[in-house]
Parts: structure tokens; C-alpha cells; sequence
């Protein structure tokens, strides 16, 4: 049960990163995009966007393998971890996808 829950957050993850790529390299006339995880933001001032996104999903892959293998956390607080990774990571997403969608920055054209 662990192992596809760890799919699911990486799954969000990719999805959060590539949308916040999106939104944050394509300007548009008239918009102010920023980003307001303020971690993220930190991260993203003193790497570079890139980086940033590259150190955050080095970060979370490696606290997703400790997760999955510490014997300190039983696996009811392993799921619960992996739930709130999921329903934040998720938060993000959906609210990036609007951001895409409003800015018309879907890949293709399509809005």
C-alpha cells in the first residue's frame, strides 16, 4: 500500500514542478506570477528556478525512501505522512492548473 502512495506523491510532484516551471517561465502581459510556497520561493531566488525545482525533487525522493524504510514510524503514521504529502502536493496542482489555464499557458495552446 506504501509503495503506490509514494507513486502518487511523485506522480504530484512532477505534475507541481512542471506547472510551476510553466507558470514561472512564460510571462504574460498584464500578469504577475509568483510563487507562494515560501520555500520554494527561497529556493528558486538563491538556485534558480531550475535548480530549485531540481534540489526540491532531490529533496522529497530522498524523504520518500526514508519514509518508506525507517522502522521509527509505524505504518499508520507513514500512510498519514504520505496522505498530507498527497493532499498539499495536490493543492498545488490544482491550483497551478488554474493558473495555466487562466493565463492560457497550456502546452499546445490548448486553454
Amino acid at each position: 500500500m506504501l509503495g503506490p502512495l509514494a507513486v502518487v506523491v511523485i506522480v504530484l510532484t512532477s505534475l507541481d514542478h512542471f506547472t510551476t516551471w510553466l507558470c514561472l517561465t512564460q510571462p504574460v502581459e498584464g500578469w504577475s506570477v509568483t510563487e507562494a510556497n515560501p520555500l520554494s520561493d527561497f529556493l528558486f531566488s538563491e538556485f534558480g528556478l531550475l535548480q530549485g525545482l531540481a534540489l526540491d525533487s532531490a529533496v522529497t525522493l530522498a524523504l520518500l525512501l526514508m519514509l518508506l524504510r525507517t522502522n521509527l514510524l509505524s505504518r499508520r503514521a507513514k500512510t498519514a505522512s504520505l496522505a498530507l504529502l498527497m493532499a498539499t502536493t495536490g493543492y498545488a496542482v490544482v491550483n497551478n492548473l488554474q493558473a495555466v489555464r487562466a493565463l492560457g499557458l497550456w502546452p499546445g495552446g490548448i486553454s
